[in-house]
């Protein structure tokens, strides 16, 4: 299934660019109109935009939910990835670490702690912060494919950028090791914890 990634800017529906973002999507139903919650899709960030555009592999995936949702006759769902934890053969066990990862940074999207806002996903990949307190401090959660360790690991770096926007392109171009503070390493189950710790509670 994940033979691409999400790529983290797009267009709105509405023309203007748009950024990757979830929201809740109404979708037709045989029994009835229902709503499917936590959808990736691409909003211009416009409080007055109602519009947005779902990526092809986002809209694969909403058939598929919408008729499991037809089979038990609800009106109501969550977005999911598919996930087989059961399959072991190592291709198939790489598919579903990256639907994993990808479902992971995307409920990240739009999320706010004290000190800290998301500002930039790359689905399955790295989710950037920016500080609330200094707007040219930014921080990078990117998951780390190799470390040698058992179970799904990121990196955590602090780097400072004084330019108004920050694209995943301009910073790929941008980012060399100097620029990088390596602030630690991070398992997977810890990562909430260590972002409440960084960066305070939600809000």
């Amino acid at each position: 299934m994940f033979d691409q990634t999400i790529d983290p800017i797009d267009s709105c529906g509405c023309g203007d660019t748009g950024y990757l973002t979830t929201r809740t999507v109404p979708i037709d139903l045989v029994h009835g109109v229902g709503r499917i919650d936590n959808v990736p899709v691409y909003h211009c960030r416009s409080t007055a935009c109602q519009e947005f555009t779902l990526p092809s592999i986002v809209a694969r995936r909403l058939e598929d939910i919408a008729e499991e949702m037809e089979k038990v006759q609800s009106t109501e769902g969550v977005y999911t990835w598919e996930s087989h934890p059961e399959q072991s053969l190592d291709p198939l066990r790489r598919k579903n670490e990256q639907t994993h990862l990808q479902a992971f940074t995307l409920q990240f999207a739009s999320r706010e702690y004290a000190d800290a806002h998301v500002v930039l996903i790359v689905p399955g990949l790295a989710i950037f912060f920016q500080s609330t307190i200094d707007a040219s401090e930014y921080y990078l959660l990117r998951y780390e494919a190799e470390t040698r360790q058992d179970g799904l690991w990121f990196s955590f770096l602090k780097f400072y950028y004084e330019e108004p926007e920050l694209t995943y392109e301009d910073f790929l171009e941008w980012s060399e090791d100097e620029h990088l503070k390596v602030i630690g390493l991070i398992a997977f189950d810890e990562v909430e914890d260590t972002l409440i710790d960084e960066f305070g509670d939600w809000v």
